[in-house]
């Protein structure tokens, strides 16, 4: 069975109905009998067999192992259609008209949280389906978006992490949750009628485990001289946490994640250490092992390793589907590397800028906003774990951020071909934006875009605060935030040429 992913943009809304599919298929009823409970061995449920059985369905009977059947018959009649589909990305208002499953008699409610079990997840993907996923490819790969199969009853979350989904209980087999190349699928074994998911199963994982139906990002850090990024991680959940002295610092050994010195060895730190950041990006063949790499700020140790050949190297990479971070003074890893989308400010060449900036920004992304408004309560303030004083997020839409080190002075349009005969923009997103910087001017803070089948991503200010504190802040949530959301399908372009 294909790896199933969806359209976030034709996503974006919680409670989603599926235009064009029939109404028994999209419904969320169910009786009032029920008999819940996770299948431990096989994933079967009742009545059903996964693997290769039939999974019989109205008017039809198909082999569950065939994820797309020829024809279906509709109910009711001898009329055959096309293959089921519940959505098609290339036609988000229509392409399910043929759609005929069975009606729902099963509903599923709970919440997807982060892989600390506290962050609740917008817009993530949950659905059932008979057959188990083929999970995340191992390798950088082009998260394009595909259809899900008829019978794969689907829903997205609320900003507060919430989802209501109708289903087909003898279809069940497996429930997936999935959030870019974040996925857990579960064998269910879940009978007709209503029940709450327990939390462990939507809840993102913490661990790369293929062969147990865990998947995360395959990530490589460029340790930095100043951006404890390792350490937002380890709040994330990837990887623990010691709380000692006001201080939350991620466990060396205890990260799923690769380090490499960019500025900072660490080893220094008690962290394995891969290598050198200009040993990452001289290797394509080491490149292509993440789907994820984040340049945090730091010094510019390695800035001599941006070759041509490297810098081709980091865009082949993005170009066939990596994520690219970079924060303030890293900046050269953004302008060097992706120059066509945006222009910093740089007095007298130098744009690593000193001394820092604050700027109270305004959010920008109406997604990012919903979130954080729905956050819970604790996560608003981090005061209360601290012995000083930290921005918080009660002045919404604005987000109070600190350590700016460099400023966007201009976000460019970046043209490709669209496919169709004309260009589209896939320039920089911009998600926060704010003044305080010396252009006196108000400049965007988070930006995102696309190059090819990657995304990029830039801040000018520290993932982390300078200072050392427990918890997260404000703009470690909004970087976790857009981590997430840049990890998501999206349409295959052709990078720009720049």
């Amino acid at each position: 069975m294909r790896m199933k992913k969806l359209l976030w943009i034709g996503l974006a809304t919680a409670g989603l109905s599926l235009a064009g599919c029939d109404d028994a298929a999209s419904s969320g009823s169910a009786s009032d009998s029920a008999s819940s409970g996770i299948d431990p061995s096989d994933g079967t449920s009742a009545g059903t067999t996964s693997g290769n059985a039939s999974t019989s369905t109205t008017g039809t009977t198909t082999s569950a192992s065939d994820p797309s059947p020829t024809s279906t018959t509709a109910p009711g009649g001898d009329e055959t259609v096309g293959p089921p589909v519940v959505f098609d990305v290339n036609d988000p208002t229509g392409g399910a008209s043929g759609c005929q499953g069975a009606p729902n008699d099963l509903t599923l409610t709970g919440t997807v949280w982060a892989p600390n079990g506290v962050i609740p997840v917008s817009g993530a993907l949950v659905y059932t389906s008979a057959g188990a996923p083929d999970g995340i490819p191992q390798e950088v790969y082009c998260a394009e978006c595909e259809e899900l199969d008829c019978d794969d009853r689907f829903t997205t979350t609320a900003a507060d992490g919430s989802f209501e989904l109708g289903t087909f209980a003898q279809g069940a087999n497996f429930l997936v949750v999935q959030k870019g190349q974040f996925l857990r699928y579960t064998p269910i074994n879940f009978g007709t009628g209503a029940e709450v998911v327990e939390d462990e199963l939507t809840t993102l994982p913490s661990e790369n485990d293929p062969d147990n139906g865990l998947f995360i990002p395959l990530i490589a850090v460029g340790d930095g001289s100043y951006d404890r990024l390792e350490d937002g991680l380890g709040k994330f959940g990837l990887g623990d946490t010691l709380i000692a002295n006001f201080e939350e610092r991620l466990v060396p050994g205890t990260e799923p994640f690769d380090l490499y010195d960019n500025g900072q060895n660490p080893a220094s730190d008690g962290f394995a250490s891969q290598g050198t950041f200009a040993q990452l990006i001289s290797s394509p063949a080491d490149l292509a092992r993440y789907h994820m790499i984040f340049a945090p700020c730091t010094s510019d140790d390695f800035i001599g390793s941006l070759s041509p050949q490297n810098i081709q190297n980091i865009r082949d990479w993005v170009a066939a589907g990596g994520r690219w971070y970079v924060s303030d003074w890293a900046n050269e890893w953004m302008t060097t590397v992706f120059g066509e989308y945006q222009e910093l400010h740089c007095p007298s060449g130098n744009c690593d800028l000193l001394p820092a900036y604050d700027s109270l920004g305004t959010v920008t992304d109406d997604g990012l906003l919903e979130w954080l408004e729905a956050l819970p309560e604790p996560l608003l303030d981090i005061n209360p774990l601290n012995d000083e004083t930290h921005p918080t997020l009660f002045q919404l839409p604005q987000v109070q951020t600190v350590d700016n080190f460099s400023a966007i002075t201009s976000i460019l349009p970046v043209l490709t071909d669209d496919g169709k005969g004309g260009q589209i923009d896939v320039g920089h997103k911009v998600w926060i934006e704010g003044g305080g910087s010396p252009t006196g001017t108000v400049n965007a803070l988070t930006v995102t875009g696309q190059f090819g089948c990657g995304k990029i991503q830039f801040t000018s200010y520290h993932m982390a605060e300078f200072e050392d504190y427990v918890g997260l802040s404000p703009q470690e949530l909004v970087l976790l935030y857009t981590i997430l959301e840049i990890g998501v399908c999206q349409e295959a372009l052709p990078p720009p040429q720049g």
